[in-house]
């Protein structure tokens, strides 16, 4: 079989959604060939071609040890945001492979290194399930390059006798649906995910902020129903006026040492009051330390994004993250910021993309609004 048509195989078996009809087999090719183990997905392995016999090459990000050596995977337990569920292995978070984000981190250098997290390379999973129900999920690969995490927190799944894939233990019925839903298409199959750093691996009691940015949640690929669907979100939540609203939050509370959640729909009801409300209670929790930490590091990459000629994070986020159980706090390191989710994030030249020009003003809008509401705190609420 000629490398085109063995593309095209994999393109149509993977189902990697570029989202936009521009980018070409070629493209597509030149951007995954280097750096990925690739085989089709959603196809029971030994149903595969004998002409796809396993692709290895060095990958980059990490040594990818295929020798035998599996990882175990569970579900999440500190997923606050997005739609597609997150599974965790070693010190990873597994998020559904998405093309053009993989692309979008080989591209951008080492410009955003301290303020993304480190995007580790790919791993297929798969599951086998038992006569009790119980649901095994495990790695091709092993690739050691974190730490686990300070607590054993995975979430284990099973299958009910009607068929259905329910997560063991979730308090967090946002992250329980979401990963339900990956792990019950995986009964069809292996599939591929992206192994990306678990930043609150080194976290007892996490406490997280996933915040969408910016005034523009559609990329230039979206149907004109994305668009319209998307600028609705934004015209009628906090986006449109501060360039910032909530997709999820956990915060952990000593005393009924349990975890207060918000997720997105609560999110999205909110006004720039309520929004600023939740924020408070969640930065008055952290302290004033962690909050002039994170005001610092907010002004920093402020600074980055001006300067980011043509870049647009569309639909980006970024994610806030402390411990709660910590009591020596170290101001450079005491509390977490990161940008993630990339798959809707262009720049000149990247792919076929249209052209932007200046910074991202909508990411720069969220970004004062959160500064202006992190100076209030430290002044008034944190004295």
């Amino acid at each position: 079989m000629q490398p085109t048509a063995r593309l095209r195989y994999i393109f149509a078996q993977v189902k990697l959604r570029f989202g936009t009809s521009k980018i070409s087999s070629a493209q597509f090719w030149k951007f995954i060939q280097p750096n990925f183990l690739i085989r089709p997905c959603n196809v029971a392995e030994n149903s595969a071609p004998a002409e796809f016999s396993t692709l290895v090459r060095q990958n980059k990000w990490a040594q990818r040890d295929v020798s035998g050596s599996k990882m175990n995977v569970g579900g999440f337990a500190h997923q606050v945001g997005g739609h597609f569920g997150l599974l965790v292995c070693g010190g990873h978070v597994c998020k559904p492979l998405n093309a053009r984000e993989i692309a979008f981190y080989e591209q951008i250098g080492e410009r955003f290194a301290p303020y993304t997290a480190k995007c580790c390379g790919s791993v297929s999973i798969s599951l086998q399930g038992w006569i009790d129900g119980s649901l095994t999920l495990s790695t091709d690969a092993n690739v050691p390059c974190h730490s686990r995490s300070l607590c054993n927190d995975e979430v284990v799944f099973r299958l009910s006798k009607g068929g259905r894939v329910e997560a063991d233990r979730y308090d967090n019925a946002w992250a329980r649906q979401c990963q339900s839903k990956v792990v019950q298409k995986l009964l069809k199959g292996y599939a591929w995910f992206v192994l990306m750093e678990n930043v609150v691996a080194h976290f007892a009691r996490p406490c997280v902020v996933d915040l969408k940015m910016g005034t523009r949640q559609y990329g230039d690929d979206a149907s004109a129903q994305k668009r319209a669907t998307q600028a609705h979100k934004c015209r009628t939540s906090t986006s449109a006026e501060m360039g910032v609203r909530l997709v999820g939050m956990q915060l952990y509370r000593e005393e009924t040492s349990t975890y207060f959640y918000v997720n997105k729909y609560d999110g999205r009801q909110m006004d720039s009051d309520a929004f600023r409300e939740t924020l408070t209670e969640y930065l008055v929790k952290a302290g004033r330390i962690r909050t002039i930490t994170l005001m610092k590091k907010l002004v920093a990459l402020r600074k980055l994004l001006a300067a980011a000629e043509g870049f647009r994070f569309f639909s980006s986020s970024l994610l806030i993250a402390f411990d709660a159980k910590t009591d020596k706090i170290d101001p450079d390191s005491c509390i977490e910021l990161k940008m993630i989710d990339f798959a809707h994030s262009t720049f000149e030249g990247f792919l076929n993309d249209e052209r932007h020009y200046g910074p991202d003003e909508g990411y720069l809008l969220g970004i004062d609004s959160l500064v202006d509401l992190l100076t209030n705190i430290v002044n008034h609420n944190l004295t």
